[in-house]
């Protein structure tokens, strides 16, 4: 994989049959992205979420891999909430940096706000509540970025159609600089609303031509020879080995499964 071209403030399709290895595919990106920094990891939260709210067998066998990032698992049923909350911390955690940046004197509309709601007798106490603040969330990087698995969300009542919160939210993500993966078994449990806003696709063998013929068509996919993708994608006979669609980057490429 070429972590340039994936999952960078996009929403990726990971569509993969059963024993394709997926768990082990999305950790394997994952991982991969703390690597594109000497320092510090691409993103330095992950979050598994599942209708479990546990890691699975593979995540629990394989999760030491991930060891930049911090690694954290939620409940499908407190998704909604968890997004709502931790835009509001990105909003308050990017107005203070900016303020900082500014060297104190350019605070934008959130830390307008702050600053009026909190009534600082001088600037010391500013400095002090910033300073707190910051410890406070115990990130290291700016911006901050997340990244979010949506792991077996096949049909998921979230994602049904473009009514839903979720859906809605899914478009406003990436200025968050939150990247989602969301990962089913087969195309046809992606919503049309979904499949409309990837950014990027991965495909494991097992896609009939009608079914892989119709994410073309109701992606931004379409933009490709979709016939000219079928014959490189129905040649692939190794259950582990990845056909990857990256929208925006113009790239197309086969990913051979590796240990």
């Amino acid at each position: 994989m070429t972590s340039s071209y994936l999952l960078q403030k996009g929403i990726t399709g990971l569509i993969a049959p059963p024993g394709s290895g997926k768990t082990f595919t999305y950790l394997k990106m994952a991982a991969q992205q703390q690597e594109l920094d000497e320092k510090n990891p691409f993103y330095e939260l992950v979050v598994i979420c599942s209708t479990s709210g546990q890691f699975d067998q593979t995540v629990n066998s394989f999760k030491d891999i991930i060891k930049k990032s911090k690694l954290v698992c939620i409940k499908d049923s407190e998704l909604l909430d968890w997004i709502k909350k931790y835009q509001r911390r990105v909003l308050k955690y990017n107005a203070i940096n900016e303020y900082i940046n500014s060297k104190f004197k350019d605070p934008n509309e959130e830390m307008q706000r702050i600053l009026e709601k909190k009534h600082f007798r001088n600037k010391q106490k500013e400095i002090e509540y910033i300073s707190k603040k910051l410890q406070s969330y115990d990130w290291k990087t700016y911006p901050h970025r997340c990244l979010l698995i949506l792991d077996d969300f096949a049909s998921h009542p979230l994602l049904k159609n473009r009514e839903q919160d979720m859906c809605r939210i899914l478009k406003k993500l990436r200025h968050f600089n939150i990247s989602v993966v969301i990962c089913v078994q087969t195309a046809k449990s992606l919503s049309k609303d979904v499949k409309r806003i990837l950014t990027d696709i991965i495909l494991f063998p097992g896609l009939s031509e009608d079914d892989f013929m119709e994410l073309m068509k109701e992606s931004m996919a379409g933009k490709f020879d979709r016939h000219e993708l079928w014959e490189k994608y129905k040649v692939i006979q190794d259950p582990h080995t990845s056909f990857r669609i990256h929208i925006y980057a113009n790239k197309v490429q086969i990913v051979k499964s590796q240990a």
